[in-house]
């Protein structure tokens, strides 16, 4: 995936919003830059496991059915294998 992008007279850029989605980037997310001989690469700084879990858990709810559902069929995907 490529984008070109411009830089600000501040020299900012803005990453496009399709980069972030794909990214899962939001505001506020730390980036890490590195210059090469290549040239420049942004990566995104890894997120604390534990508070995306935590975030994932507020955006996602199960009741014990749906649960004991989804080990059922997991394990029979297994049993499949």
């Amino acid at each position: 995936m490529s984008e070109t992008i411009t830089l600000t007279s501040k020299g900012q850029i803005t990453i496009p919003k399709r980069i972030r989605k794909t990214l899962n980037l939001e505001k506020g997310d730390k980036l890490e830059i590195f210059v090469d001989e290549e040239g420049i690469r942004i990566v995104p700084v890894l997120k604390n496991p534990l508070e995306t879990l935590r975030k994932l858990r507020q955006e996602v709810r199960f009741d014990k059915d749906e649960i004991e559902q989804m080990i059922r069929e997991s394990k029979k995907a297994w049993d499949n294998l």
